[in-house]
């Protein structure tokens, strides 16, 4: 069993409508689906805000004219969390989250994703005083919603061998041997897990949800992602910023984690393996990722990251060639194809 670093989060596994009926006054903060699912079985909301846009401009109107229940409860996926969160920091309100999938770690971080000038951005830092895992709602979602939580901590595999690369060289935080171990411990634990993601069951589910806040709490007493968040994220973010395209995260980034541990030299077979185990959809026809769209995220990755002034990784170390590509690219196409299912 993996050990914590730093607080977790509160979690309860709970049925939400008994949940609410105990909070009072609340804010629902909601993705649709599930809203209109399961609205009717809960206690009424004193208002109902539907998540949408992430910039940082409507977020902060909304959270000006949407200053109304006691509790602001985030429901649904990364979009509805992440506004809940913004809201409930901007108004000084107690904060409840409810992930209704584990495509995405947004229910179990303390920071709050945005998008300034169409680039993901974090603002702010709030702990929820709870977050709630309905089984029973998370399990109603579509199956590929909650395969994709494999692709936040594969991401560990990754991400630890491009922190590695820059604590070697000197470049960012300094290597912590805690936190790499915690990332290994999460990539095995997954890889023992890994019939249960697929399935979809309770234990799978479970599985995801404390391999969540393991990592939402390692953020937050270490202050940054790097045994996380590495090439995989930065190509993504990449991949989005050039192309104005929103996948489901964890898809995105299963498929990145294959491509680039194909660059760094770092047992993409495993990746591979594991990703195709899991059911996740990653392959990049069923992403909509072109081939020329692909090419430029990785080629112009290095440029990218400087820009942004994102992390040291394997795109600062060597410089990514047409061959590393088509290498890359034919790892991520020997992926299964997947359903929409």
């Amino acid at each position: 069993m993996t050990a914590s670093i730093g607080t977790p989060f509160s979690v309860v596994e709970q049925d939400l409508g008994e949940v609410l009926a105990e909070l009072g006054s609340y804010t629902a903060v909601v993705g649709d689906p599930p809203w209109h699912a399961i609205a009717g079985k809960l206690p009424p909301p004193v208002r109902v805000i539907m998540a949408g846009a992430m910039d940082i401009d409507s977020l902060t109107r909304m959270a000006i004219e949407a200053d109304q229940g006691e509790t602001v409860v985030g429901i649904g996926g990364g979009s509805a969390l992440d506004t809940a969160k913004f809201l409930a920091w901007r108004q000084g309100k107690p904060l409840v989250q409810v992930p209704s999938i584990t495509s995405v770690d947004a229910g179990f971080t303390d920071t709050i994703g945005v998008r300034i000038d169409q680039r993901v951005r974090y603002v702010g830092k709030i702990t929820p005083q709870l977050v709630v895992l309905d089984l029973p709602l998370i399990r109603s979602a579509p199956l590929r919603l909650n395969r994709a939580g494999i692709g936040d901590i594969l991401s560990c595999h990754t991400g630890l061998f491009d922190w590695r690369l820059a604590a070697d060289a000197g470049q960012g935080h300094p290597w912590n041997s805690d936190l790499a171990a915690l990332g290994l411990s999460l990539l095995s634990e997954m890889e023992a897990a890994i019939e249960e993601i697929q399935a979809v069951s309770d234990d799978g589910v479970r599985f995801l949800a404390r391999a969540y806040r393991h990592i939402g709490a390692a953020c937050a007493f270490a202050g940054h992602s790097r045994f996380e968040e590495g090439s995989e994220h930065f190509w993504a973010y990449a991949y989005e910023a050039a192309t104005g395209a929103h996948q489901i995260h964890g898809e995105l980034i299963a498929c990145g984690v294959v491509a680039l541990s194909v660059i760094q030299g770092n047992d993409p077979a495993w990746a591979a393996a594991l990703v195709s185990r899991s059911g996740a959809r990653a392959h990049p026809a069923d992403l909509g990722i072109s081939r020329d769209e692909f090419r430029a995220a990785l080629l112009g990755l290095s440029a990218y990251a400087r820009a942004e002034n994102l992390d040291f990784s394997i795109a600062d170390l060597r410089r990514i060639s047409e061959v590393d590509v088509a290498s890359a690219w034919a790892a991520v196409c020997a992926l299964p194809r997947r359903n929409l299912d």
